[in-house]
């Protein structure tokens, strides 16, 4: 048996059936009635949970709980990711995973929307998600997934754009006269000499150069490996030696060429430079899109290209491709 009352602005809904009881409170009749009909539902089929139970699963103590997950290991969340994390945990404060409704998931889907591109959202929808599977924690109403299945519906969240963007002409300036004398500068030209991917470059040491053989060794992303990432060779490219040495004119003396703690603190630099240099809508990770593309314009094979990108195969690989038209005029 259900009932739902009005009580000033909100509505209280309770739930009886075969012994058990569920009570909750809602903004509108709507999500009321919407979780009488699942509460029922999960009585039926034993799937319901007593939420008086389990109180303390706060939402912000189940984001933390998914980024030790992965720190207990040795492995970095992501600077961009952490932040989408951190902005759930502020906006769903106080909040147990279960008293949370798909209605107040959906409210702050609308909220993070007004601000940030569909493939955004989508992210930070399956950022929550990911935190929620993680708890392994049995609720009532699996409010977050069916959220993400009506955003898909509605189209109002969808996949990534593929990005073009290279450096136009001048701007490759306007970054190194606001990076002169800071750590960020070699780090710009080295990723355009490489191609390499931010957390290569951070990970990168100079005991892992091989002058004799002609070489790099990377920590490369392999799914198939112990923790995602395996060694792989590199090939040292023209340019890059002399990247090198003007790296160790201006760089602090150290074992590894970037003198920070997290690989998240070069694309956060980068974007303060940009920002700094009135250059729109460039990412660090749009310079691993210019170096390989300049690979293809000075005459390299795709599998050389590769071999030095790190792809696995041409595929992958030629979604950095971007060739400029006129560079090509005459071939």
């Amino acid at each position: 048996m259900a009932t739902i009352r009005q009580r000033g602005k909100s509505w209280y809904a309770e739930v009886r059936l075969k012994g058990k009881v569920s009570r909750k409170s809602f903004k509108t009749k709507a999500a009321a009635n919407s979780w009488v009909l699942q509460t029922e539902g999960a009585i039926d089929s034993n799937k319901w949970v007593d939420a008086r139970e389990s109180r303390t699963a706060l939402i912000e103590n189940i984001i933390d709980l998914l980024v030790y997950s992965y720190e207990r290991f040795g492995i970095e969340v992501a600077g961009p990711k952490l932040s989408a994390l951190t902005q759930i945990k502020t906006y769903f404060q106080g909040t147990s995973i279960h008293q949370l409704t798909v209605d107040e998931v959906l409210d702050f889907a609308a909220y993070r929307r007004r601000t940030v591109s569909g493939s955004t959202l989508q992210k930070q929808m399956y950022y929550f998600k990911q935190a929620v599977d993680n708890s392994r924690i049995r609720t009532e109403v699996a409010a977050v997934d069916i959220a993400i299945e009506e955003l898909k519906r509605k189209k109002i969240i969808k996949g990534s754009r593929l990005r073009d963007r290279r450096l136009e002409p001048g701007e490759y300036e306007s970054l190194m006269r606001e990076a002169e004398g800071h750590w960020i500068g070699p780090v710009i030209d080295f990723a355009l000499a490489t191609g390499m991917r931010q957390g290569e470059i951070w990970a990168f040491k100079w005991s892992d150069i091989d002058e004799k053989a002609g070489t790099l060794t990377s920590m490369r992303k392999d799914k198939d490996a112990e923790l995602g990432k395996s060694k792989h060779e590199i090939p040292l490219l023209e340019g890059v030696r002399e990247v090198l040495q003007r790296s160790q004119n201006q760089l602090p003396q150290g074992p590894k060429l970037v003198p920070v703690r997290r690989a998240a603190s070069i694309s956060d630099k980068f974007a303060k430079l940009t920002k700094a240099a009135n250059i729109p809508d460039l990412t660090f990770h749009d310079l691993r899109h210019e170096a390989i593309s300049r690979m293809f314009e000075r005459g390299m094979t795709i599998e050389q290209v590769r071999v030095a990108s790190g792809h696995r195969s041409f595929e992958q690989l030629a979604r950095y491709v971007n060739l400029r038209a006129g560079d090509l005029a005459g071939l």
